[in-house]
């Protein structure tokens, strides 16, 4: 069967023209022939060439038929992994593939697809020419071929002259249309381009290229707010085909958040009237003034707001963090007022409540992450930075479970009451969700976070994200990323917790919120609730602190207070001659200690510290230690163990001592 041939292809000559890039008509019949036969030399030997008025035959020989089933296997496979973005796997297997069936066009684009995916320009326009070589009716060559000229040779009319042939040989083709809208955008005919925009949407509204060439087109024209509303509707519509759709959608949030951060700096008059006349509001509403300002704050903290009654203040002080720009600021200022009015909401209706962290909440968080404090403690961490670490993760995932719940509530109000501050809003969480997804997915953080700690973070991100993305007709996919973790279910169930609760939520009831998240996380016990005094506020810190029992006797520990008054004393005089990073040091080594209880009823000293070798301690010593150690670190704060009458009596023989007059 070599020598015999066994497939026709018929080429038209303007299509040969086309290909060959100059008028064959004044070529001898010889030449055109030897030309011919070059341009087709990919194939192999050729067999017979007929001119025939306007079409060429070529006589090709055949493939064996074992030959064309294993190619149509490999180019199945090679489509699977273009499909997943393994383009250097799809280009091996489409040229083995070749080699066995060398004359279908469709391997010849393929290949050039992969090809482009890879940056190998220069090879897809040669698979291109050779697919189109085969099958001059073959309108998506001529598609991908006008994308090449268009996006990697700057020839828009080229490129323009490949998708009108491809538009011709398949009418209404929303990839040709895209693509002519494109370089019709880029030759300045920016009302042909709208045209065929909106012609490829009508015909696919699932095809995303198109809504995104189109808000593109809009931004370019300063009409960022149709922009942002096409890229919304794009999300709503359009899909993800496959790995290829990616960088589309990608894409479109860039276009989106670029097109909001015009509104919001065109904005910036009216947003800032919003803001400061919502501040007036929460200033009647709470009865106290409010105070602005900027400061450096601690990391992943845009925002903080110390209330009045918690500080026994004339006024409430807000603070955003320091060099943030000004849209961003604004809306971390709104953000914070509406914390104060939330609170102010609930005090009036008798429902409000401080959240705090005591020593013996602390404790048990200890407790319950102990063995990865021992795993860190295998890795041979230094005792020091082991205590940083585990203070500022109970810390900051008390703090974020608080705090997220509210936050969402937050943001969904801000939605609703202040649309002049939206843009504003849309690039500001826009930011903060990129900084906790940088410290969600940080290595480092994720390889010494305690499991029950991680766990717990991740999952209430990625519950925040679907609040935001939400908000924002997910055009920001912040939930994207958390949802091929493994905390992926809880974050919905958190979402689906919070969703139906909104609503329904009177003053006060997002403190149950925070209630029904912590028992959803498993952090329950890692926090308490002190009651607000209404006009009477203590002086606490930043972080409210409830009282708390911390004992199981507290009738026992009570009867041991004089004794406490001693063992107190001692401590004060032991810490009197150490930094505040050694008494850290030590309430840290007599908690972890202690993370399984302590004895106090026993006055035999079986307690052994590091910190104090050659020395032991009764459980009533440890717990006067840790107390001590507490009162050193943050005075202001109750250490949930009953021992503060005692420390007072201690406190002031310390100071009646003469070295310490």
């Amino acid at each position: 069967m070599d020598h015999y041939p066994a497939m026709v292809l018929l080429v038209p000559v303007r299509h040969l023209t086309l290909l060959l890039g100059e008028d064959i008509s004044s070529l001898s019949q010889p030449v055109l022939i030897a030309r011919i036969k070059a341009l087709f030399g990919f194939l192999g030997e050729l067999g017979e060439v007929e001119l025939r008025d306007d079409t060429v035959r070529l006589h090709l020989r055949e493939t064996a038929p074992q030959k064309s089933a294993e190619s149509a296997k490999l180019a199945e496979r090679a489509a699977k992994r273009a499909r997943a973005g393994d383009y250097p796997r799809a280009v091996e297997l489409l040229r083995r593939a070749l080699q066995l069936s060398p004359t279908l066009p469709t391997l010849h684009r393929d290949l050039a697809m992969s090809l482009m995916e890879l940056g190998q320009h220069a090879e897809a326009k040669d698979a291109l020419i050779d697919a189109l070589k085969l099958d001059a009716t073959d309108a998506w060559s001529f598609v991908v071929l006008g994308n090449l000229y268009a996006k990697h040779e700057n020839n828009f009319a080229q490129a323009r002259r490949f998708y009108e042939r491809a538009l011709e040989l398949k009418p209404g083709d929303a990839w040709a249309l895209n693509g002519l809208a494109a370089a019709l955008t880029e030759s300045g005919d920016s009302a042909g381009a709208f045209h065929r925009f909106d012609e490829a949407i009508r015909i696919n509204p699932d095809f995303a290229n198109a809504w995104l060439g189109k808000a593109m087109l809009q931004l370019r024209r300063e009409q960022p707010r149709e922009s942002a509303d096409t890229i919304k509707k794009m999300f709503a519509q359009a899909k993800v085909q496959d790995a290829r759709s990616e960088p589309v959608f990608a894409e479109a949030s860039k276009v989106f958040l670029a097109a909001e951060s015009e509104l919001a700096r065109s904005g910036e008059s009216e947003a800032f009237k919003a803001v400061e006349t919502y501040r007036r509001t929460v200033e009647l509403e709470s009865g106290f003034p409010v105070e602005v300002s900027e400061d450096s704050l601690p990391a992943q903290t845009a925002g903080r707001a110390q209330i009045a009654w918690k500080h026994r203040r004339d006024r409430h002080l807000i603070t955003s963090r320091q060099g943030l720009p000004p849209p961003i600021s604004r809306h971390i200022v709104a953000h914070e007022l509406t914390h104060i009015r939330l609170e102010a909401a609930a005090r009036r209706g008798g429902r409000n409540r401080f959240f705090a962290t005591t020593a013996a909440t602390r404790e048990q968080a200890i407790r319950s992450i102990a063995p990865d404090i021992r795993r860190l403690e295998k890795q041979r961490y230094g005792a020091d930075a082991i205590q940083d670490v585990v203070f500022q993760l109970v810390d900051g995932i008390c703090s974020q479970l608080f705090n997220c719940p509210l936050d969402m509530l937050i943001e969904r109000r801000l939605d609703a009451e202040l649309p002049a501050l939206r843009s504003a809003q849309v690039i500001s969480l826009a930011q903060l969700t990129g900084e906790a997804q940088a410290s969600t997915f940080n290595p480092e953080v994720r390889r010494l976070t305690p499991s029950r700690i991680l766990r717990a973070s991740s999952a209430l991100n990625g519950a925040y994200a679907l609040l935001v993305d939400e908000l924002t007709g997910g055009t920001l996919r912040c939930w994207q990323v958390y949802r091929k973790l493994e905390t992926a279910d809880l974050s919905q169930k958190l979402w689906q917790h919070w969703q139906p609760r909104y609503p329904t939520l009177r003053p006060g009831d997002e403190y149950d919120l925070v209630d029904e998240f912590a028992d959803i996380v498993g952090l329950r016990d890692w926090y308490v609730w002190k009651p607000d005094p209404g006009d009477q506020p203590p002086l606490i810190s930043d972080e409210a602190d409830p009282v708390r029992e911390g004992t199981t006797n507290p009738e026992l520990l009570r009867a041991k207070h004089p004794a406490a008054v001693w063992f107190l004393l001692d401590a004060l005089q032991r810490y009197s001659k150490l930094s505040t990073k050694d008494v850290r040091k030590i309430a840290f080594e007599v908690a972890m200690t202690g993370r399984e209880g302590l004895d106090y009823a026993d006055p035999e000293k079986k307690y052994r510290l590091k910190s104090f070798p050659g020395e032991t301690f009764s459980g009533l010593q440890m717990m006067c230690l840790m107390h001590a150690g507490f009162k050193r670190l943050a005075p202001e704060q109750d250490t949930g163990m009953d021992l503060e009458e005692p420390f007072l009596t201690a406190l002031g023989l310390f100071n009646a001592q003469p070295e310490n007059l």
